[in-house]
């Protein structure tokens, strides 16, 4: 076993785990960073950007928005379920973080919003070699990031996980990691766990959130985030903080390789949602916020809903334009929407469905023919009545479902990942369930966010990676206070 000491150890190299690297290099402190993949920047390399509030290119661009509004709306949304400390201190130091990164080299596409109604905080990286901006952008991110911490003289270790943490009394003090062909046992003074949660570990989503994936929720699984760094805490002491996944209402379909994009024109407002009783059961408008609309989804039967629109409401979109433009995807989703939906359905044809009549759909994906027919009826008469009496949907997005196809999706949760599981405090220090803390033990990024009280702030974009970051930066800031402490206890000590 190779013996290795360093003064913080970090496991993981994602957003945050890098973030760390490079504050421990900008203070002189020695760092070492366990990875499991052979690539650094985790789950950012699929993003776009992060949270920023009060940042230069806002301030430049006249973003109005400022620290204690964005303080205001989020602890608002979510009713103080989230440490008031811990999001004070990440949103005051997200601005500066923005141009942090901005000056080692990160290059910023805007400061742009999620959809119409959110904030313009999520601070879009410009990808390499220009471009626009779009899926793994963020890429060009954690290049820069990667690169700047070696510049400082952080030791990486690709290829080998971390399995074990070392505790002593009170103290964690090290970690045991292991690659193909070496173990090494190190020493640290603290150790950071950044290790990007348990998204692509479907036993640990069934057993702590209730969910089974590929049944009633799809997401992005990104490959080796199956939990370990939270189970490595709890074998320490550490407890659980409340686990969720970053969902939003979506479906099978959704990600990279559908290629669908077709599924943006399911998104807008002017579809029409109804349950596995062929019961209408929101405003469609909700769909601007997925996450919101994830929450009448968990409502429902199978945590199901269905999709419905009509050619007339799909050209109407070709020739004018969508209601909600995409802040990922910059072009009319509607072009070609049903050839797309063509191949689309032979690749999916238990979420895709085409018919020429209402009942013939409802008959397609297993729902009542003449309850289907009776809500559909009943929404286009509040369509010609230019008022919504059920749901109360702006009458700008009434437009009646009649024309000569019908199209459905079924619809699903779906997310980018898990979201906590490590409980800790405003200093992401570890803290057992009695809220003791765990000497020398840190928490940073998605192992330990928990901050959105079940329902993820699209409203305030780009926070899941903003967390990150500036959680690896402030956790490290907080080790330097945690040193000074041990030197000031060692020098009394002596005396």
């Amino acid at each position: 076993m190779k013996q290795i000491s360093a003064d913080i150890a970090i496991i993981g190299a994602g957003p945050a785990g890098l973030a760390a690297a490079i504050t421990a290099g900008e203070h002189g402190l020695e760092a070492v960073v366990f990875e499991k993949s052979a690539v650094a920047g985790g789950t950012a390399n699929m993003g776009m950007g992060p949270f920023g509030v009060e940042s230069r290119i806002q301030k430049e661009r006249m973003v109005p928005i400022t620290k204690e509004e964005a303080f205001k709306m989020f602890m608002d949304y979510v009713h103080w379920q989230a440490d008031a400390h811990l999001i004070h201190d990440y949103f005051w130091k997200s601005g500066e973080t923005i141009d942090w990164l901005e000056d080692m080299g990160v290059e910023f596409a805007e400061p742009a919003k999620w959809y119409p109604t959110s904030m313009q905080t999520w601070h879009v990286v410009l990808p390499e070699g220009g471009g626009k901006p779009g899926p793994r952008a963020a890429s060009a991110m954690t290049k820069v990031m990667y690169e700047r911490a070696q510049e400082l003289g952080v030791q990486f270790y690709m290829s080998t996980p971390a399995i074990k943490l070392i505790r002593e009394d009170d103290y964690v003090c090290g970690l045991i990691a292991r690659s193909e062909d070496e173990e090494y046992e190190v020493t640290a003074d603290a150790v950071i766990i950044a290790t990007g949660g348990f998204g692509d570990n479907p036993e640990m989503i069934k057993q702590y959130i209730g969910l089974t994936y590929g049944k009633d929720i799809s997401h992005t699984r990104v490959p080796g985030l199956d939990g370990d760094g939270i189970k490595m805490a709890w074998e320490v002491g550490a407890g659980k903080s409340r686990m969720d996944m970053e969902s939003g209402l979506s479906s099978l379909i959704s990600g990279p390789k559908s290629g669908f994009t077709g599924l943006h024109v399911f998104r807008q407002p002017s579809c029409l949602l109804v349950n596995s009783e062929s019961m209408r059961v929101m405003d469609e408008s909700i769909l601007e916020n997925g996450a919101i609309s994830k929450n009448v989804a968990m409502l429902q039967k199978g945590h199901t809903l269905y999709n419905i629109l009509c050619d007339s409401i799909v050209e109407d979109y070709r020739r004018n334009g969508v209601d909600y433009p995409s802040g990922v995807f910059r072009f009319n989703p509607a072009e070609g929407f049903h050839e797309a939906f063509l191949k689309a359905q032979e690749m999916y044809p238990e979420s895709l469905f085409m018919a020429e009549s209402i009942e013939e759909l409802a008959e397609l994906m297993g729902l009542d023919p003449q309850q289907l027919r009776k809500t559909v009826d009943e929404y286009n008469t509040s369509c010609d009545n230019h008022f919504d009496d059920l749901y109360c949907k702006e009458r700008r997005y009434l437009r009646p479902v009649q024309g000569r196809i019908f199209y459905g999706l079924k619809m699903i949760l779906g997310g980018y990942g898990s979201l906590g599981g490590i409980k800790i405090n405003y200093k992401f220090e570890v803290i057992t369930e009695d809220h003791e803390v765990i000497q020398g033990l840190y928490a940073i990024g998605t192992d330990a966010c928990d901050i959105y009280a079940g329902t993820y702030l699209y409203h305030l974009p780009g926070n899941t990676m903003g967390f990150a970051i500036n959680g690896g930066r402030l956790a490290v800031e907080h080790i330097l206070e945690y040193f000074a402490e041990l030197e000031a206890a060692g020098e009394e000590k002596e005396q």
